[in-house]
């Protein structure tokens, strides 16, 4: 979507609306959307799909045009970041209200025209045309008003949207950046490691933690499940975060900490506290299938030896995590 003053996002819906009653589309704001930029021709391959489905099924029902905005007016990584989801879904319910009150007030015009017609053909003296007049100006005002308040809406909504998608393709081509959680990916705990190290000495410690039976999670309440555990998780790493230290996530549910200036036993200590902290958590899937009641995780921690290479602190660190994998799950290995 682009941005559009209000008077010529105005004009796009004159084009826009007719079309939609023509084919009895329902005034959603996923139709609204799809409908508005179909009409000002700036994705052809856009208007390339609804012409072909169209041309198929004589219509474009509501669930493909829903999937056609996700595809064509939102990029994919909203979907999966939920502070970014719920601005969406804001969105999305602005332009909902405007198309309700827009709806009702564009019945009330056919309404009164179709009233001044019946008057005006029993119309026999001035005095009914001028209350003919007098009506339709009245009518026509108000529903003017809100196809202005509506276009108004929809321009800022534009705005918006644009600018959000600058924000997901800003996290997207960030190669340090992990696109569901937005903490570092492993590149980016690499980089960060040989920056700190250099300068350290026996004060960086890195913990490593990992869910424990994802797998099963994933096997029982559905990927979606296990992917809204790892988002789950991070809120709640990021919430106790240490002053110096660097969050990351790494692969499927392991997740890395690096703390600047701690001592093996400090760092044992977070590990411990973050471990306790995250088992008295409940966690209830989106489908309502079951609630997880108590989040296990394992943690592996390592402190620098020396001058030792990132890659290298990483294997021990991800060695002791099997290690505590091993020993039964929901613990703590330092070797």
């Amino acid at each position: 979507m682009h941005p559009d003053s209000p008077r010529q996002a105005h004009a796009l819906l004159q084009q826009a609306v007719p079309l939609m009653r023509k084919m009895d589309i329902a005034p959603t704001p996923y139709n609204y959307g799809i409908w508005y930029e179909y009409v000002r021709q700036s994705t052809p391959k856009l208007n390339q799909l609804v012409d072909s489905t169209i041309g198929r099924l004589g219509s474009l029902p509501s669930f493909i045009s829903k999937e056609l905005f996700h595809q064509f007016l939102v990029s994919e990584e909203a979907r999966f970041n939920s502070q970014h989801k719920e601005k969406l879904e804001e969105f999305i319910n602005t332009v909902s209200n405007e198309t309700h009150n827009m709806t009702e007030n564009l019945v009330a015009l056919q309404s009164a025209m179709d009233k001044s017609r019946h008057v005006l053909s029993r119309a026999d003296r001035q005095k009914h045309l001028d209350k003919v007049i007098h009506y339709l100006d009245h009518s026509t005002k108000k529903a003017l008003e809100e196809v202005e308040s509506f276009s108004q809406a929809l321009s800022q909504v534009n705005a918006e949207v644009l600018k959000l998608k600058a924000e997901l393709n800003e996290i997207k081509n960030n190669a340090d950046l992990d696109p569901l959680t937005q903490l570092l990916n492993q590149r980016g705990l690499e980089r960060q490691l040989y920056s700190l190290i250099p300068d350290s000495e026996d004060d960086l410690s890195l913990l490593i933690m990992d869910i424990d039976h994802l797998k099963e999670i994933n096997h029982e309440f559905g990927r979606r499940a296990g992917t809204a555990l790892i988002c789950h998780i991070s809120r709640i790493l990021s919430s106790k975060k240490l002053a110096n230290s660097t969050l990351a996530r790494l692969e499927g549910g392991s997740f890395a900490i690096i703390l600047h200036e701690a001592t093996l036993d400090f760092a044992i200590k977070h590990a411990e506290e973050l471990r306790l902290h995250l088992n008295k958590q409940r966690f209830k899937s989106r489908s309502g299938q079951g609630i997880i009641e108590q989040i296990k995780v394992s943690f592996g921690v390592a402190t620098i030896i020396g001058q030792e290479s990132p890659n290298n602190l990483i294997a021990r660190a991800g060695g002791y995590l099997d290690n505590a994998k091993r020993q039964g799950r929901n613990r703590t290995a330092s070797r």
